[in-house]
């Protein structure tokens, strides 16, 4: 805006700089509503020399601000679509789970879940050696502890804390060797927490599927419910 004299020349009024003109507008909000004339005289320049109107400013800043609004609420709506299929996904595998007549029932019952409810590729499911000993059960793997799991996850099962992002080869190769593609993300969740009875690890080829900083919420729970489906078979 610059500053601004009077119409008459620089010695009929003081000068006002934009600041009290600001401050003045801000301090009478109802200004340009009692003098309904300016809307339509000011006009706003852009840098390429066109000019609106203040009232056709408005009108553009309005319906910014309500595509923006409308977006938000847009993408609120897509998100409580996602964790209803979510809930109800997680709500199949529990029955799936439940129902699982064996333990490799359950390791199948889950990698086919992960795979058509969740698009997760690859499912790794340990125990703890002290607690589960078979090796002919497929999709359940007993882990050692100076076994080469163990040694490669020893902080994770020192922490117990829940990984998530992207995964170094060799440990890909150790928990989905049969994956053809290559594992660019995963999430390692540990079965009960607690009493450390061993981890599930899901693995996706893309590598922003598991982020460090995600939710864990449905890892959490699937864990939960894997951890009892083993606990009440073994």
């Amino acid at each position: 805006m610059g500053e601004l004299t009077a119409s008459k020349g620089e010695d009929a009024a003081p000068k006002l700089a934009e600041r009290e003109v600001v401050a003045f507008l801000k301090a009478h909000p109802d200004f340009i509503a009692r003098h309904p004339d300016l809307i339509e005289a000011i006009e706003l320049r852009h840098k390429a020399g066109s000019a609106v109107s203040l009232i056709e400013k408005q009108v553009d800043l309005l319906r910014a601000k309500n595509q923006r609004l409308e977006d938000r609420i847009q993408r609120m709506m897509e998100t409580a679509r996602d964790n209803e299929r979510r809930a109800e996904a997680v709500q199949r595998l529990a029955r799936v789970l439940i129902r699982a007549p064996s333990l490799a029932a359950v390791a199948a019952g889950l990698r086919k879940s992960m795979r058509e409810d969740f698009g997760i590729e690859h499912v790794f499911l340990g125990v703890s050696g002290g607690q589960f000993k078979r090796h002919d059960i497929d999709g359940i793997v007993p882990i050692e502890p100076e076994g080469k799991i163990a040694r490669a996850y020893e902080n994770f099962f020192r922490t117990r804390l829940i990984e998530c992002g992207p995964i170094a080869e060799e440990h890909a190769r150790l928990l989905f060797p049969k994956a053809e593609e290559a594992v660019g993300s995963a999430a390692v969740v540990p079965l009960e927490k607690e009493k450390s009875l061993g981890m599930v690890a899901l693995g996706s080829a893309d590598p922003k599927r598991f982020q460090p900083r995600q939710g864990k919420l449905f890892l959490e729970l699937v864990a939960e419910l894997v951890a009892a489906a083993i606990r009440a078979r073994i």
